[in-house]
């Protein structure tokens, strides 16, 4: 029977060039010390830049705007009410900032009465502003920042305390438009829109709003970037531009105002897909896909969300309506990209077809098994991430700007956030970062489509394997290499192999994740970083062959043309080498290739930083690194030929096999445990600092 799964897309099926992975500064161990200015500076690294767009173009991205009719009407029902003077067309409590004496909670009050004058005239609007709230909203991460005003749920209004999951609009004030007060309010935006895309499953989008003066600006945060408007005055006075700003704050709060409407607040941002439900006295979440149901039990891995621009990977344990264990994965796929779903299906196609029967059913006992894949539709249309401008191609109206992570000393005193991370959201201690995710060229808006994938198999991927034996881990990776030579001998190589995407399953390695897998002999280009960059083979990172002996002269234009770099099943072999991990903060460093090709040196450093009984485990890395090393100056022995024939494949998988055989009899009953005070440690207090009191106590959960 086929898997079932969304029909192909009329878009081209053929992936686009893949661009270099980027290091996350969100999975660094800085960001998880759950200091606030530690982690709003590795945010603003991650992302880099926004995207600047003209005001209409993004407000029109929120949805229905008032007729000119419905807007003349609301502007009488405002002046009739008081809210706006009759004869000049003002703001009457709003006295512009820079003329007020008044602080800046006193100076931005009256937006409540102007903003709630707007809501009230949308029909069914779920939403109503609070303003200067004096409690930090309630937080799964113990986040003690607070914005300076929300759009929040209406229903959960008259709530005690509000939790950053009923945020819909998070706002941020100041009473200057000087460069400090525009650089200090952008940090603080994107940490809240950062804050309710990585706390709440439930949300594909997040808007913002800053007001600096008078300027005011909309933002808006998915998976495909960030992005920002043009500021508009919204109280100039002065009359030929007066109409306009008055009319663009009205029709901003109607749009935003009627985007509540419906029940999920979908418009909003707020995924009706998924609900947010209570079991057992825990916070879980019940996933549709397709027709199907699976309410998750525990959370895998999730640490995927923490970074703003990106898959935004989540995957929970879960079951199904019978309660058949699960695991599924929510992400976010460049729109162009074939789903992982479609890439397996032409994977086992190909191992059916290039395999024998046995080596087929054994390829499919070491391939994390599918039972479900769908992208996600809200209203019959596939859930992307909006384009704010029209036409792809630059144009003149938007523009990418740079973002200035440098420090703000903030008018307003904010906490330290505090507080654990769940420990399935954790990378572990040794292991700095899961990359791999992507970035596009300046002419293109980045677009991506949210997907789902169902699997058979639950598991725990080899690198959150804890208070195991270490003979299990490598026997874990030994499964996954097996899943790597069949995928290689069908033809296929899987430009991703780590730790993070190899699972232990029922006491079997199973290898997973194969977005990024391709034919070895597609036409589709290889000649690009991609996969987890702390395994990433030696070549792959330099985009060039480093292993020719009789490497052509530099400079000689009567040299045959050189093919391009394209990788092979023996980078996917060289990534099995964990001896990154001993080394970190080698990345694009001299020492890390030195490691791989001065292999006395890398004996002799194994030797010198490990037990006696740990080197007996690892002490033929040393001598695999030189076997690995001699089959790429094999491969590459008549460059710019290159001999990647099936003999070299068997023989190099052979001695990739018998190292870690060896290796997993050495290691005996050593057992491994997880460093977890390295996760939780934090910067040293400085001379009269003091840690801030957790309080979590009455912390509620929501509904929907």
């Amino acid at each position: 029977m086929a898997t079932p799964h969304t029909p192909p897309s009329q878009k081209s099926q053929l992936p686009p060039p893949d661009t270099a992975p980027i290091p996350r500064d969100t999975s660094q161990s800085d960001y998880r010390t759950g200091d606030l200015k530690l982690g709003r500076e590795a945010v603003l690294a991650d992302l880099g830049r926004y995207l600047q767009v003209p005001f209409v173009s993004l407000a029109n991205c929120i949805g229905s705007m008032p007729s000119p009719q419905r807007l003349q009407d609301m502007r009488d029902d405002l002046i009739q009410r008081e809210i706006l003077t009759d004869n000049d067309l003002k703001w009457k409590a709003f006295i512009p900032p820079a003329n007020s004496k008044r602080s800046e909670e006193e100076t931005f009050e009256p937006l409540k009465e102007i903003i709630s004058g707007i809501l009230n005239q949308v029909p069914n609007c779920g939403v109503s502003y609070l303003s200067i709230p004096n409690e930090t909203p309630l937080s799964e991460r113990r986040n003690t920042s607070r914005p300076d005003g929300y759009l929040v749920r209406a229903n959960d209004r008259a709530a005690p305390r509000m939790h950053w999951f009923d945020i819909g609009v998070p706002f941020e004030f100041k009473k200057g438009q000087d460069a400090k007060a525009v650089h200090d309010n952008e940090h603080k935006i994107i940490w809240s829109l950062h804050n309710i895309m990585r706390e709440d499953p439930c949300r594909r989008f997040a808007f913002g709003i800053t007001i600096e003066d008078t300027q005011l600006r909309l933002w808006l945060s998915n998976r495909g970037f960030l992005a920002v408007t043009e500021p508009i005055n919204c109280f100039e006075l002065r009359f030929l531009i007066m109409l306009y700003n008055i009319d663009g704050v009205i029709s901003l709060f109607y749009a935003l105002g009627f985007a509540s409407a419906s029940t999920s607040l979908k418009g909003l941002g707020w995924d009706p897909t998924v609900e947010r439900i209570y079991v057992g006295g825990k916070m879980q979440y019940k996933f549709t896909v397709g027709d199907e149901g699976f309410t998750t039990t525990r959370e895998l891995a999730t640490y995927g969300a923490d970074s703003m621009v990106g898959r935004g990977t989540r995957v929970y344990e879960a079951t199904d309506a019978k309660g058949k264990k699960v695991a599924i994965k929510d992400s976010w796929r460049e729109i162009d990209r074939q789903s992982e779903g479609e890439i397996l299906e032409k994977i086992l196609a190909s191992c059916e077809k290039k395999l024998g029967a046995e080596d087929f059913a054994d390829a499919k006992r070491h391939f994390v098994g599918v039972r479900l894949w769908k992208d996600v539709t809200i209203d019959d249309a596939s859930d992307e991430t909006v384009n704010p401008v029209v036409g792809d191609e630059y144009d003149g109206t938007w523009k990418w700007k740079h973002i200035d992570i440098g420090p703000i000393l903030s008018e307003r005193l904010h906490l330290s956030a505090t507080g654990d991370v769940p420990d399935s959201g954790k990378l572990s201690a040794f292991l700095p970062a899961q990359l791999g995710i992507v970035r596009r060229k300046e002419t293109r808006i980045p677009q991506r489509v949210h997907a789902r994938i169902v699997f058979h198999d639950v598991g725990v991927n080899v690198k959150d394997l804890v208070l195991i034996s270490l003979a299990d881990t490598l026997s874990c990776l030994s499964g996954g290499l097996k899943g790597l030579y069949y995928l290689h001998k069908a033809g296929w190589i899987h430009r991703d192999f780590s730790v993070g995407n190899v699972n232990w399953v029922g006491g079997i390695g199973k290898l997973g994740d194969f977005e990024y897998a391709k034919e070895i002999n597609s036409n589709i280009s290889h000649d690009v970083q991609t996969g987890t960059m702390h395994f990433m083979a030696i070549e792959v990172e330099h985009l060039k062959y480093i292993f020719p002996r009789t490497p052509p002269p530099p400079g000689d234009t009567d040299v045959v043309s050189l093919p391009p770099f394209r990788m092979n099943f023996l980078h996917d072999i060289e990534s099995l080498r964990q001896y990154q991990l001993a080394f970190p903060g080698a990345i694009r460093q001299q020492t890390r290739q030195n490691f791989f090709t001065l292999t006395i040196q890398l004996h002799n450093t194994c030797r010198s930083i490990l037990s006696d009984r740990c080197f007996r485990v690892c002490k033929d890395i040393a001598q695999f690194a030189y076997t690995l090393k001699e089959s790429y100056e094999k491969a590459e022995k008549k460059y710019p030929s290159l001999m990647l024939d099936d003999s070299l494949r068997e023989d190099m998988h052979t001695k990739a096999a018998e190292y870690l055989d060896n290796a997993q009899k050495i290691a005996g009953d050593i057992k491994l445990c997880r460093l977890f005070n390295l996760l939780k440690q934090k910067r040293p207090l400085e001379e009269g600092e003091t840690s801030p009191t957790l309080a979590n106590a009455g912390k509620r959960i929501r509904q929907g």
